[in-house]
């Protein structure tokens, strides 16, 4: 196989996707990412062309995400212990997640603000920008989820008082209602200089135990999104199980994922090589990573970053992904505040940033050098 290619149509062309964290993002804020500004500020060219909006908990606490780390290390590294989320989404929760996205004033507004501004500065891009929305994670600890209509049976996630496919039909009756909630929104067209794409699987791999069932529930909602035109896409971790859920993954599961090397957080790294070489021979794309500051996690490798960075970008020459579908992490608000930073090293990485999404960037460290 090959690398999942830049510009596919069938992929609203998407080349490069930013992933963006909270709630609240301004129209100032989308602007750092949508467009490469200058030293003053103003837009000199269009940046990233996809937008992963990913929101991680409801406003009263409630989590998105599939599971949370209870240990003091960063995953593989000493005392590391995940369990599932003790407090999932229920409707409520949901609900305050659409009206995040879909409010006056919300992502989705603040986001078309800024192309539509940028437009006026830049010109017309060559496509729409796109928006892929992080699904809420179905977690089992949810059993009183509600009732998709009034009157309804309530939903539950877990295998509390029912066996588990009831479960797992469940958590995909909750999912594809959000889907339907954002779709039905975007029909009204509110949102012009911009493409809903698709969905986002925020869990890093796919699990099945006498409790849980994601691979069922995955290969019924992938059909599901296919069936309304919208793509579904996922960041794994690089892992052997992960590797082989990627041998067939489009036949089943996503239509594109972005291998995730973990090279930036970890000592005890894989490299860059290995996890390029795995996504190229899997169809899949590829994800760089980056930050200034990760609150709440212990990563042992921070005076590292600069030199983990030019790896990533070094590595897009050398094994080819710099012409691949890529996702990018850059923590909170890297990207932003790289362009105004006072080190110039961070400024530099900026533009080199910039180089490598217009695919002009020139490898600093030899191939006989790479991690």
């Amino acid at each position: 196989m090959a690398w999942y290619p830049q510009g596919a149509p069938e992929m609203g062309h998407l080349r490069h996707m930013v992933l963006l964290f909270g709630d609240h993002w301004t129209p100032e804020q989308f602007r750092y990412y949508a467009a490469h500004l200058d030293p003053a500020g103003h837009p000199t060219d269009w940046l990233f062309d996809s937008f992963l909006l990913f929101v991680t908990n409801a406003p009263g606490g409630a989590a998105f995400l599939a599971d949370i780390n209870r240990g003091t290390t960063m995953s593989g590294e000493g005392d590391f212990y995940a369990i599932p989320m003790p407090k999932p989404g229920d409707k409520q929760d949901y609900e305050a997640l659409l009206h995040m996205h879909l409010k006056p004033g919300g992502l989705l507004d603040n986001l078309q603000t800024a192309v539509g501004k940028l437009k006026t500065e830049l010109g017309d891009p060559a496509f729409k920008r796109n928006v892929v929305i992080s699904l809420p994670y179905p977690g089992i600890n949810q059993t009183m989820w509600g009732a998709l209509e009034p009157g309804g049976r309530c939903l539950n996630f877990g295998c509390v008082g029912q066996n588990l496919s009831r479960a797992t039909a469940d958590r995909l009756a909750a999912t594809t209602w959000f889907v339907d909630q954002v779709t039905a929104a975007w029909n009204q067209e509110r949102w012009p200089d911009l493409n809903l794409l698709g969905f986002y699987w925020p869990f890093e791999t796919v699990y099945r135990s006498w409790e849980i069932d994601d691979h069922w529930l995955l290969k019924e909602l992938h059909q599901y999104l296919r069936g309304g035109g919208k793509r579904f896409f996922w960041v794994p971790f690089y892992a052997t199980y992960n590797i082989h859920l990627l041998d067939d993954y489009q036949n089943y599961y996503f239509d594109l994922a972005f291998m995730q090397p973990n090279h930036m957080f970890y000592v005890k790294t894989p490299g860059i090589k290995g996890p390029a070489r795995a996504a190229e021979q899997r169809n899949a794309g590829f994800e760089l990573e980056y930050f200034l500051e990760l609150p709440g996690e212990n990563t042992q490798v921070a005076g590292e970053r600069h030199q983990r960075l030019r790896h990533y970008l070094d590595g897009g020459v050398h094994f080819g992904y710099i012409n691949a579908a890529c996702a990018w992490f850059h923590g909170r608000n890297g990207i932003m505040e790289m362009h105004s930073h006072a080190d110039p090293v961070e400024r530099e990485l900026y533009e080199e940033i910039y180089r490598f999404v217009k695919g002009t960037y020139v490898a600093k460290t030899p191939l006989a050098e790479m991690p």
